[in-house]
């Protein structure tokens, strides 16, 4: 998942970003929250090239690591759990990567690919603690 470049039907999506950085917190919502999308998208697709229901999709890391996908269902699981379990109106990206895990964790165990998964695919979006 790669945020929209450009203009399209006088949009201007030149302020998304896939990556968190420092000033992400300034952004609005609608922008600052694409690190968020971007994790969602690669733990459960993974990185890389592909053709997703005949789309061609490209969805790189901010270090160019490959991530391997979970599939959607357990990642809608977690991210479900972590919404419903741990996080609040105010948690932030580092509070987001520790409930996620925390999720992943409590649905699949502490030391399972998908607690990995969760923790590498934190990291292919810049967010590191």
């Amino acid at each position: 998942m790669r945020g929209p470049t450009g203009s399209e039907g006088g949009l201007d999506y030149g302020h998304f970003v896939d990556y968190w950085y420092d000033g992400v917190a300034d952004l609005d919502v609608h922008y600052s929250s694409g690190p968020a999308n971007h994790f969602f998208y690669l733990l459960a697709e993974g990185s890389g090239p592909k053709t997703i229901n005949g789309y061609a999709c490209d969805s790189p890391t901010v270090d160019g690591r490959t991530v391997t996908g979970i599939g959607r269902m357990d990642a809608e699981l977690i991210r479900y759990r972590a919404l419903t379990v741990y996080m609040t109106a105010t948690t932030d990206y580092s509070g987001a990567r520790t409930a996620t895990l925390q999720a992943a964790a409590d649905l699949f165990g502490p030391d399972s690919t998908a607690s990995a998964t969760v923790a590498v695919t934190w990291s292919a979006v810049n967010v590191n603690s």
